[in-house]
């Protein structure tokens, strides 16, 4: 799951004498979570800003911390610190993999799923995207243009930059359980990326076709065109699915 904390304003209230503090602590945490304070990926504060910001000891911080991973809110990933998880990961994520892996041919069903969620995120993004938000959508078009709109498709790089544009055209919705379930569509894409990302290299001007698709989907987004913003999507999956399909014949 990808990281997207960096310096993340969250209201924490320190907690007073209670009889069951880690408790206390998970509640604020959730709520945090289900209010889209926290997102799928982001990495919380350090074990001593939260006992600072929270008033508790290291004890009952670490306890509340085990019933979130638990629950199944968080994920540790060892010193890199712990991380809120979409609460559909395991749910849809790993059937689906699977499923995948075993046959390709369900790359036409992802693809579909993708058509109608991605389209009705980015008609929800061009309504609903705040300054901050826009500005990281259309942080896809820098990189893209410093490392080279021709290696899109041809370099690693450029399907992590393809994968983040939608986690960010996911969190642009400002719908917090459509984030959590478009997350795990995304970490589903992150493991199909490679295999279409190999198939497509073959194909002249496909970088260049994607890195314009993107384009009209940010500029619909960014002049609050919901219809222009979805049909930049659909235009985009149905490329995706006519080109792979003359690869795969």
């Amino acid at each position: 799951m990808a990281s997207r904390n960096k310096g993340i304003q969250l209201m924490i209230n320190k907690i007073e004498k209670a009889p069951d503090i880690p408790s206390m602590v998970v509640s604020q945490i959730i709520e945090l979570i289900s209010s889209g304070v926290l997102k799928p990926g982001d990495r919380l504060p350090s074990e001593l800003e939260m006992t600072r910001r929270f008033g508790i000891s290291r004890i009952s911080l670490r306890e509340a911390m085990k019933l979130l991973e638990a629950k199944g809110y968080i994920e540790s990933q060892g010193r890199k610190g712990k991380y809120v998880k979409s609460v559909v990961d395991d749910a849809i994520k790993t059937p689906i993999e699977g499923l995948i892996q075993i046959d390709h041919k369900k790359i036409w069903e992802l693809l579909e799923v993708r058509r109608i969620i991605d389209a009705e995120a980015a008609a929800l993004a061009a309504l609903r995207a705040n300054e901050e938000q826009r500005r990281k959508l259309n942080s896809f078009r820098t990189q893209i243009e410093l490392m080279g709109v021709e290696n899109l498709i041809q370099k690693r790089e450029g399907g992590k930059f393809y994968a983040q544009f939608y986690n960010h055209l996911y969190e642009a919705t400002n719908n917090t359980i459509f984030a959590h379930i478009l997350n795990a569509i995304s970490t589903i894409l992150r493991g199909v990326l490679p295999y279409s990302r190999d198939k497509l290299a073959k194909v002249k001007n496909t970088s260049k076709d994607i890195y314009e698709h993107h384009i009209k989907i940010l500029d619909a987004i960014n002049s609050h065109k919901p219809d222009l913003a979805r049909e930049a999507v659909v235009e985009h999956i149905d490329y995706l699915e006519r080109t792979l399909k003359k690869i795969l014949k």
